[in-house]
């Protein structure tokens, strides 16, 4: 396959900006971590830069899958569908533009599969979405149950969104979760969202190896 020049110059012009949208995000305030959101998890609240997040878990599918949430977030309304075997769950928070969505699919999926399953999934949105960046990728272990994560910059007319696309295996089915929000929340949402994604709980008799 034939790769033009100018192909190069554009991946190279969008990895700089990505860099730098980095950057200047990070100039902005301190960033929360990771242990302070779980601290602030574990506690039921976390404060910061005046704002305060109250959480408690949220039981979902049937009771198949536990969730630590904030308080704000709401789940929307038709927010799931009809067909048994299609579940999807969408909320959002109160007072911005964060959202949490979470489909429970048909596709069957063991827990060893869902690292190349994200890594299908990171590949299909980058093919639709011009000028998507991968910033990370991670595989995360807890209790027998996997989670495949992928992060991104998705820029869109003048604005760019961050979004934390995840994956685990529900019941010997996939369930894919991705939290979006603006690129101006990664301070506080980028960690609050893996704290949160690290409190997952599968019922531990319908996992599937």
């Amino acid at each position: 396959m034939t790769i033009y020049w100018d192909e190069k110059i554009l991946d190279v012009w969008n990895s700089i900006q990505t860099q730098r949208q980095l950057a200047e995000m990070e100039e902005q305030q301190m960033q929360l971590t990771l242990a302070e959101c779980l601290d602030g998890v574990r506690k039921g609240y976390l404060e910061y830069e005046g704002r305060r997040f109250e959480f408690a878990e949220s039981v979902l599918f049937d009771g198949k899958l536990g969730i630590q949430l904030p308080r704000s977030m709401q789940l929307m309304p038709r927010g799931r569908g009809s067909n048994h075997q299609h579940e999807q769950l969408t909320y959002k928070e109160e007072d911005s533009a964060v959202m949490l969505g979470m489909n429970h699919m048909a596709h069957l999926l063991p827990m060893s599969g869902v690292e190349s399953f994200v890594q299908a999934m990171t590949a299909q949105v980058k093919k639709a979405q011009a000028g998507l960046q991968v910033v990370h990728n991670e595989l995360i272990e807890l209790d027998g149950c996997r989670i495949a994560c992928s992060e991104f910059i998705i820029p869109i007319e003048d604005k760019s969104y961050y979004q934390i696309l995840f994956a685990t295996s529900v019941n010997g089915r996939a369930l894919l979760g991705s939290f979006h929000f603006e690129s101006e929340e990664v301070l506080v949402w980028q960690p609050l969202a893996h704290a949160l994604i690290r409190t997952l709980r599968v019922e531990q008799n319908l996992i599937m190896t």
